[in-house]
C-alpha cells in the first residue's frame, strides 16, 4: 500500500466476470472468448424497439466488424433471484449504510457516475430513468441473453441502490465487435467520462497486465479530480500470504476494493485478490442486483464489491450534502473515508486482503446491533 505525505494512497483492482458460460480468470493476457450467438427469442442488442425501451437508444461508435476478442468481466456465479419486492434493499446495501444514507439525505443527487463495463440495461424499471447517457465503443450480443453480458447492469444496479439519485453514464467496452479493441475502448471511455463531467468512475474489470493507455487516461482523470474505484480481482487462492495482481486495480490512481462475505467478522472471500495495493473491502458474495431481464440476480466477485464502494462515495458527494465540500479529489476522499467510515477487519491494521478495512456509513455499534459481529480489534 502506497503512502502519501498526508494520507494512505489507494490503488485499485478489478473483478472479472466471464462473457462466456465457462468461468475463468486470466493471469497474463486477459480473458478471451468466442462471441456467443443470441437465441431466436432474443433480439439483437441494436433492435432499439426492444433493447432500449426507456429513454433514448445508446450512442453507437461507428464500427466495422473486426476479429478482436475482448477481455471481459468474469462472473464467479450467477442465479436468478426473483422475489425481491417492494422497497426492501439487499443486505449488502444495508450493510454499507444505504438506509442511513437515505435518512441523512445523501442520495447522490447532482453526482455523475460512469460505469465502464459490458453495457447497462437502462430499461430495468428500478433504474427510474437514472441511466442518462449510453456510449458503446463495442457491441455484439443481447444484454439479456449473452452469457456474462448482464454484468454491467448488475454493477450499475448496486451503484443505483447505494445512490438512487446519482446519474449513471454507461460506457460499453466489451462485446464481440468494435472498431477499436477492448483495451483502447476502456481508455477512450475513461477520457469520455472525464469530458462529460463524471465525478466517479467504476471499473469492475480484471486484466493480468498493466495497460499503458489505461494508466495515462486514469492519471488524467485523477488530475481533473475524478475518482476511480476498481475491483481487486478474482484470482485469489484464499491465502493472504500470496500476491495476485490485476490492473487497472494496481494503478496508483485507482481505489482497489476486495470482497468480503456477509457473515460475522466479515471474512474475506476466497476468490478475492490479495496484494499491498488493496485499499478497502466491500460486500462481494451473493450480491443481489438488477438483471437485464427486468428481474434480479445474485452474483459473487470483487466486481460486486467495487460498486458498493463506488455508490457509497457517490452518496457522500451529494450536492448540498454534509460532505460535498469535504471531497475535492482522491486525497481528500481517502482522508474522509479513513477518518469516519472505515472499520478494521481481517488482520489488525492494514492487510493485503482488506486494506484499511470495510467501508460503511454505519458506526461499529450500529453495525453490530443491527446486523453482524465484527472483529474485536
Amino acid at each position: 500500500m502506497k503512502i502519501l505525505a498526508s494520507s494512505l494512497a489507494i490503488a485499485a483492482t478489478v473483478a472479472s466476470f466471464p462473457f462466456a458460460a465457462a468461468f475463468g480468470i486470466s493471469s497474463g493476457r486477459g480473458l478471451k472468448v468466442t462471441p456467443t450467438s443470441t437465441s431466436k427469442t432474443t433480439t439483437s442488442l441494436f433492435d432499439v424497439s426492444l433493447e432500449s425501451r426507456d429513454g433514448h437508444p445508446p450512442i453507437i461508435i461507428p464500427t466495422d466488424a473486426d476479429s478482436v476478442e475482448p477481455t471481459i468481466p468474469a462472473v464467479v456465479t450467477g442465479k436468478e433471484a426473483d422475489g425481491l419486492i417492494g422497497n426492501v434493499l439487499p443486505l449488502g446495501i444495508r450493510l454499507t449504510g444505504g438506509e442511513k444514507l437515505r435518512e441523512d439525505g445523501l442520495t447522490g443527487k447532482g453526482v455523475k457516475v460512469a460505469v465502464i463495463d459490458s453495457g447497462v440495461a437502462n430499461w430495468h424499471p428500478n433504474f427510474d430513468r437514472k441511466v442518462v447517457e449510453q456510449v458503446w465503443f463495442r457491441r455484439g450480443g443481447s444484454l439479456s441473453s449473452t452469457p456474462g453480458a448482464d454484468h454491467g447492469t448488475h454493477v450499475a444496479g448496486t451503484i443505483h441502490m447505494m445512490a438512487p439519485e446519482a446519474e449513471i453514464y454507461d460506457y460499453r467496452v466489451f462485446g464481440s465487435q468494435g472498431k477499436v479493441g477492448v483495451n483502447r475502448a476502456i481508455a477512450m471511455a475513461i477520457d469520455e467520462a472525464v469530458d462529460m463531467g463524471c465525478d466517479v468512475i467504476n471499473m469492475s474489470i480484471q486484466y493480468g497486465a498493466a495497460d499503458f493507455s489505461w494508466n495515462q487516461a486514469m492519471r488524467r482523470a485523477k488530475k481533473e479530480g475524478v475518482l476511480i474505484v476498481a475491483a481487486a480481482g478474482n484470482s485469489g487462492d484464499g491465502s493472504i500470504t500470496t500476491n495476485e495482481n490485476s490492473w487497472p486495480a494496481n494503478f496508483e490512481s485507482a481505489i482497489s476494493v476486495g470482497a468480503i462475505s456477509k457473515q460475522d467478522n466479515l471474512p474475506t472471500a476466497s476468490f478475492s485478490n490479495t496484494n499491498d495495493q488493496v485499499d478497502y473491502a466491500g460486500v462481494g458474495v451473493n450480491v443481489i442486483s438488477y438483471s437485464p431481464k427486468g428481474s434480479f440476480v445474485g452474483k459473487n466477485g470483487t466486481s460486486m464489491a467495487s460498486p458498493h464502494v463506488c455508490g457509497f462515495i457517490a452518496a457522500l458527494m451529494t450536492k448540498g450534502g454534509m460532505y460535498e465540500d469535504s471531497i475535492t479529489g482522491d486525497a481528500s476522499l481517502r482522508a474522509l473515508l479513513n477518518d469516519k467510515f472505515c472499520i478494521d477487519i481481517g488482520r489488525k491494521g492494514v492487510d493485503n486482503a482488506t486494506g484499511l478495512g470495510f467501508l460503511t456509513y454505519l458506526s461499529k455499534e450500529e453495525f453490530e446491533e443491527g446486523f453482524l459481529e465484527l472483529p474485536d480489534h
